[in-house]
């Protein structure tokens, strides 16, 4: 991952924790076009504690960090990233593949990819991971191809976005 977006969300989980009573709600997604690869790649930085609330909605007993059952957390996590995360390159809405997670420290880091997605003109992201649960949730994407760089930030009242490649 570069470095920027690394940077941006240790300071964003620096002034996430209480403030005067308010927390600030936030995830990361990276979107990393791979041309040799032809792929897609993904990774969302979510806060654990956010994260498990939403899962614990479907699941009262499935715990995070230390896992309670990682298989099943891992299908629940897919099912939620797959119903709120949604991308769609050159007028196609694709699947892709949920490879894993991580967690650090108060983060919990999704990976996914989207394979044989070959130069790529448009692509539309939909991004309401918490939403039903933070009225103040912001969802930050940051999308890079080589060394072109974009960056959005995504809110309930703007769920959506749409770039071209070039």
């Amino acid at each position: 991952m570069s470095f920027f977006p690394s940077i941006l969300f240790l300071f964003l989980s620096f002034i996430s924790k209480n403030q005067d009573g308010h927390k600030f709600y936030v995830s990361t997604t990276n979107l990393v076009y791979k041309k040799e690869k032809s792929s897609l790649q993904i990774t969302s930085q979510l806060f654990i504690d956010d994260i498990e609330l939403l899962l614990q909605l479907e699941n009262p007993k499935l715990t995070l960090y230390p896992d309670s059952n990682s298989k099943k957390i891992d299908l629940a996590l897919e099912d939620v990233l797959k119903k709120s995360l949604k991308i769609q390159i050159d007028q196609e809405w694709k699947n892709y593949s949920f490879l894993g997670k991580e967690y650090k420290n108060d983060i919990l880091q999704c990976y996914m990819e989207i394979e044989g997605t070959i130069s790529p003109k448009i692509i539309t992201v939909q991004n309401t991971i918490l939403f039903s649960l933070f009225k103040d949730q912001q969802n930050i994407i940051h999308f890079k191809n080589g060394n072109k760089r974009k960056s959005f930030l995504l809110h309930s009242d703007n769920e959506v976005i749409r770039f071209s490649l070039n």
